[in-house]
């Protein structure tokens, strides 16, 4: 059963909003990891305290406390702005995340708006046309239409081909030095003077080349496609007398039915509709760019993290956990091996955690070019207009799954070019008959005059009826 444009629609928005979670909950996951780092880092600064107070009796307790507070402040100061950082992008994102479930429940439901104003202009037109079969004189305008069309495609077949044979044979006439002296010299005219020794000559060249049989076939090449323009030109304006009428009857069936400003509806909704996609399409640039900033902010090459680590090293600089362990077993008592060992086990601890930190931000990372190639499918799917009523996907094909085997960035480019591949168009009423026109209007003039003409005629007059493209401003 097919699955309506709205229906898909839909999905890719749940499809979004989920990914979108998901990365939020790994974020979280995130930064609980790194509140358990700071506190493997609390208790290393206080284990080192403890083999600093231990191995350095020389030095006074005042002076290690001062040399802690010294550095500590620098370390928090970093760690705040961070925080800050962090606090006031998510703020940021999910302003602009409001913004986007706004806007998107704007979208739907002017998408419903236009399309049950697309299928009340549909039975307007509808009305329109059915009037028009109807009226004794547009069915007698739409036959010599269509007649006049008919005359204007033969005379238009046979000036194409005068033409392709005169290019193809006036070159031979033009490079023939013998005819153009004879034909400038306006041999065979009223015009042409020469007497005595040079008019024989020139029978005599006029003979030998058959100039007069060539002379005949030159003019007709040249100046038969000038003759036939003009007339095909007549005959173009004589069927355009006819077309301002027909399109002048429709004019007034279609203002008593109401038919333009059922147009006008549909392209204000359309204009509005354009306008949303717009912004939805910018409100999804700013909450990647906030995406990605939030994830630069865990990564070890971002600024405030290698602020961190700066200090951190000049923090512990003077304290080498492989050193302070080989000065531990030189020394008979056990306090320092224990002391040694704790902070082992806390570098030991800290080491898993940010491996596993980094795994985290491995997949935030993908979890992250997954939301952004949603988003930008539902962009496309927009632009496309694959989001209306008249949008139908057919099969049995599963975008949820298609969905879920997405690994890389240019998967999307596939589940892209399936949803093309499935999509089909509902016609409306109108298209049921012709899709070339460009306006409502026309199309509906196009559509009667098909009806209304005889069954030999009907082709010749839609026709016809595509040769007129309204200049009018509805």
């Amino acid at each position: 059963m097919p699955i309506s444009g709205p229906v898909l629609h839909r999905q890719l928005l749940a499809a979004y909003t989920d990914a979108q979670s998901h990365l939020e909950a790994a974020r979280f996951e995130l930064t609980s990891m790194s509140g358990q780092r700071s506190e493997l880092g609390e208790n290393r600064g206080e284990t080192l305290m403890q083999l600093a107070e231990h191995y350095l009796p020389e030095l006074s307790h005042e002076a290690i406390q001062s040399t802690w507070r010294e550095v500590q402040p620098g370390v928090t100061s970093i760690l705040l702005r961070k925080q800050n950082r962090q606090r006031e992008l998510t703020d940021l994102l999910h302003q602009r995340d409001a913004v986007r479930v706004a806007a998107d429940t704007e979208l739907l439901e002017i998408n419903e708006r236009l399309d049950e104003a697309t299928q009340n202009q549909d039975e307007v037109s509808q009305q329109v046309e059915s009037r028009l079969r109807q009226d004794e004189k547009f069915v007698e305008l739409s036959d010599r239409a269509a007649i006049a069309e008919l005359a204007l495609e033969r005379a238009e077949a046979n000036l194409q081909e005068i033409e392709q044979d005169a290019a193809r044979k006036l070159p031979d006439f033009e490079n023939s030095s013998l005819f153009c002296y004879l034909r400038d010299r306006n041999f065979g005219e009223r015009t042409y003077k020469h007497r005595g020794f040079t008019r024989r000559m020139d029978r005599s060249l006029a003979k030998f080349i058959n100039y007069a049989e060539a002379r005949t076939s030159y003019d007709f090449l040249s100046q038969t496609p000038v003759q036939m323009r003009k007339i095909i030109a007549e005959d173009r304006a004589a069927l355009d007398t006819v077309l301002d009428e027909l399109e002048r009857r429709r004019d007034d069936v279609a203002s008593e039915l109401g038919l333009p400003a059922c147009i006008e509806t549909v392209r204000q909704l359309t204009i509005q509709r354009g306008e949303k996609v717009a912004q939805l399409e910018t409100v999804r640039g700013e909450m990647q760019d906030l995406q990605t900033q939030l994830t630069a902010l865990e990564d070890k090459r971002g600024p405030y993290y290698q602020d961190a680590i700066r200090v951190f090293r000049e923090m512990l600089e003077n304290y080498d956990t492989r050193h302070l362990e080989m000065r531990s077993l030189e020394t008979i008592e056990i306090t320092d091996d224990q002391i040694v060992a704790k902070l082992m086990g806390i570098d030991s601890s800290i080491d898993r955690l940010d491996n596993e930190a980094h795994a985290r931000r491995k997949k935030i990372d993908a979890m992250q070019d997954y939301l952004t190639g949603i988003g930008r499918l539902i962009q496309q799917f927009r632009a496309a207009r694959f989001d209306s009523s008249r949008s139908q996907f057919i099969g049995s094909w599963d975008l949820y799954e298609e969905l879920s085997r997405v690994r890389e960035p240019q998967d999307f480019d596939d589940v892209w070019s399936k949803i093309r591949q499935f999509q089909r168009w509902g016609p409306t009423a109108v298209e049921q008959v012709t899709a070339v026109a460009t306006h409502p209007m026309t199309q509906v003039l196009i559509n009667a005059m098909a009806h209304a003409a005889g069954a030999a005629l009907s082709e010749h007059a839609r026709n016809a009826g595509n040769r007129r493209t309204s200049s009018r401003r509805w």
